[in-house]
């Protein structure tokens, strides 16, 4: 076996034990701390570095903020400052920015002061929200709980519509002044999902689905605290917080958002909590034809009696996401937490249960995170109160805690986030069409890096086609990596491109390509060998993955020098014409484009056998016979191939005497 047919077993093997490996490490990060209350976080679109934290009250109950926090620096500004108008235990709730922030600076925020549920919608103007109108006012009628609580746009719908939950007003159930009719009543706020058409007039806000320009969803929600679209499917899933017996999670599949005449969803409160009848003096019921049955249910404790047993008890349900982050085993599962009982659970839901299954027990692979999670973040953690979950531009899944306790003091606040590991987050992308390399960090943080080396023992790289760092993305350079020091190249070649800091690490921005060539970087040929070690800030050395794209998604076969994949006369007519070449002093890529097929470092009779018998293999004796014997290149190329066979013969015997 050649050195080259090693190196290709090698890789064939690699691949073969890579192919049924699903596992993906990752860990869970302690991102943010030192908050005040948080209830939501999110990122604005288009902006992968900054998290915008809701934070809801300080210690005298007068703060309303949306912090924004820079993950490149850690360091934490005053996007909205609502302090001193939101004075109650309601506060600000929740926010979302418009899909097309980028260029209209829009978003919206759901607050409750004194009792008042608001929607407002803010534009950045000059750097600075500016209060543009209110679009939903109504007043709870009893307390700050079960309050406006969600405003959100769906993945792949229309960016003029803006969905709104709302509870059920925050009187109990066995309270005389609790009215069920409210929640059943279609033109009420109580309880329900609407759509708001922003190109509507809100000049007199809206009070519910009356308006002209909001459209009635769903009713026979109690307190939907937390909602959320699969950014992948547009399904809408509710985490709805039960009254004495029962949390539920509803689910709405996407084609119901864009069927026009769909007919208007109920879920059943307040005749009942889940799939059973309410637990109450002033309600209660077995429910009304056509109420929707949850997908999953569990009940408050052991004495509460449902139709399957209770996969966990809890007292009161947050609302998550499916996950569609960079972790592999978590893709598609649903994570949810319980306030009271200070779990995280994930569960998988087949979306393609018709509505006349829900029966609150189809979630399979229910598995519990917290005590797994706790143990993952660095120093440990206490994953507890958790007010909300959250997501970023890349998919990545944020854990909110509220602080310690049911009202927690300032300060205890904490934002976390699933990641995958650093050695996982960073991926060197070599086209095989085009060659040209690329560094990703898929990770939703900045990676700090002091050295990166790239390097193949074939000799792939051209080093006139690299742009380093040095120079170019450093303190010298654009400063997009490094805006503080100059890198040095240590190395150039085709073997090895090797360049660091003397200073501070430098900053791979979360979720950023680095390209080091646009085209031409990775000398093309079958052998795919290049690896990348990179030195973190920390002093940690990780090796890049490798992902080699193009070409069909295969590497190029031995013989196909024009890189078109297929092996024929073109390849041929390149091989004829390299016969004899001076291949001194080049790498083993290089050679190979020189007609050096078998890896001995000259291009010779040997490299034509080699060529042959892969034609022959592909498309027979009676092809190759008819390919040798073609008037072009014809004669001269046979006789050609016949001196190459003289020539090395005499000198392989020359050497062996």
């Amino acid at each position: 076996m050649t050195a080259f047919q090693a190196i290709r077993s090698a890789l064939g093997l690699a691949a073969m034990l890579g192919a049924g490996v699903v596992h993906a490490d990752y860990t869970v990060e302690r991102v943010v701390t030192g908050l005040n209350q948080p209830t939501f976080m999110t990122q604005a679109p288009g902006d992968y570095n900054h998290l915008f934290i809701v934070e809801r009250t300080d210690n005298g109950n007068t703060l309303g903020r949306i912090s924004s926090y820079d993950q490149l620096t850690k360091t934490r500004s005053t996007f909205l400052d609502l302090s001193g108008t939101v004075v109650s235990d309601g506060g600000l709730l929740s926010m979302t920015f418009h899909p097309d922030y980028q260029t209209n600076g829009l978003f919206y925020t759901v607050s409750n002061v004194n009792g008042t549920n608001g929607l407002d919608e803010w534009q950045v103007t000059g750097g600075t929200p500016q209060l543009q109108r209110r679009l939903y006012e109504y007043q709870n009628l009893q307390n700050v709980f079960h309050t406006l609580n969600q405003a959100q746009f769906r993945p792949g719908g229309d960016n003029d519509e803006l969905f709104v939950t709302g509870g059920d007003g925050g009187t109990q159930a066995n309270s005389g002044a609790f009215n069920p009719s409210l929640i059943e009543d279609p033109n009420s706020p109580f309880g329900k999902l609407l759509k708001f058409d922003l190109t509507g007039d809100f000049s007199t806000p809206a009070g519910g689905a009356s308006h002209p320009d909001v459209d009635l969803v769903a009713m026979g929600l109690r307190n939907p605290y937390r909602t959320s679209f699969d950014r992948q499917t547009g399904d809408f899933y509710i985490g709805d917080v039960g009254f004495n017996a029962v949390e539920e999670v509803d689910f709405i599949p996407g084609s119901h958002f864009d069927n026009p005449s769909a007919s208007v969803l109920n879920f059943g409160w307040t005749d009942r909590e889940g799939t059973i009848a309410t637990i109450a003096n002033n309600a209660g019921g077995p429910g009304s034809p056509g109420d929707i049955n949850p997908v999953f249910e569990y009940a408050h404790n052991s004495g509460i009696e449902l139709d399957h047993a209770s996969a966990l008890n809890g007292g009161s349900i947050t609302g998550g996401y499916v996950y569609r982050g960079p972790v592999t085993e978590l893709q598609g599962r649903y994570f949810f937490a319980d306030f009271t009982s200070q779990v995280i659970y994930s569960g998988v839901f087949d979306t393609s249960t018709s509505v006349g299954d829900y029966d609150g027990d189809n979630f399979t692979d229910l598995q519990r995170h917290d005590i797994d999670f706790e143990n993952l973040v660095e120093g440990g953690a206490a994953l507890q109160n958790i007010t909300s979950f959250g997501e970023d531009n890349a998919g990545n899944l944020y854990i909110v805690k509220f602080g310690n306790s049911f009202f927690p003091a300032g300060g205890e606040g904490e934002i976390f986030r699933i990641s995958v590991t650093p050695e996982d987050a960073l991926e060197l992308i070599v086209d095989r069409d085009t060659g040209a390399i690329t560094l990703l960090n898929s990770s939703a943080s900045a990676t700090a890096i002091q050295s990166v080396a790239i390097s193949s023992a074939f000799g792939s790289l051209s080093p006139s086609e690299i742009t380093p760092i040095a120079g170019t993305y450093d303190f010298n350079g654009d400063q997009s990596v490094d805006d503080n020091d100059a890198w040095t190249l240590s190395s150039s070649t085709s073997f090895l491109l090797s360049e660091s800091t003397s200073g501070d690490a430098g900053q791979l921005a979360a979720v950023s390509e680095l390209a080091y060539s646009s085209a031409g970087g990775w000398l093309r040929s079958p052998v795919e060998d290049l690896t990348a070690t990179v030195v973190l800030g920390d002093g940690t050395l990780v090796d890049a993955q490798i992902s080699y794209v193009g070409n069909g998604g295969v590497a190029f076969e031995n013989g196909d020098l024009d890189f078109d994949g297929d092996i024929d006369r073109a390849d041929f007519v390149l091989l004829a014409g390299h016969l004899h070449s001076d291949l001194s002093g080049m790498s083993g890529a290089q050679a190979y484009a020189g007609g050096d097929l078998n890896g001995d470092g000259v291009s010779d009779y040997f490299d034509f056998q080699a060529f042959k018998a892969t034609y022959v293999a592909l498309h027979g004796v009676e092809a190759f016979a008819m390919l040798i014997g073609v008037p072009e290149p014809g004669s001269g190329l046979l006789l050609a191939i016949g001196g190459a066979v003289a020539l090395t013969t005499k000198g392989r015997l020359r050497r062996s005497l």
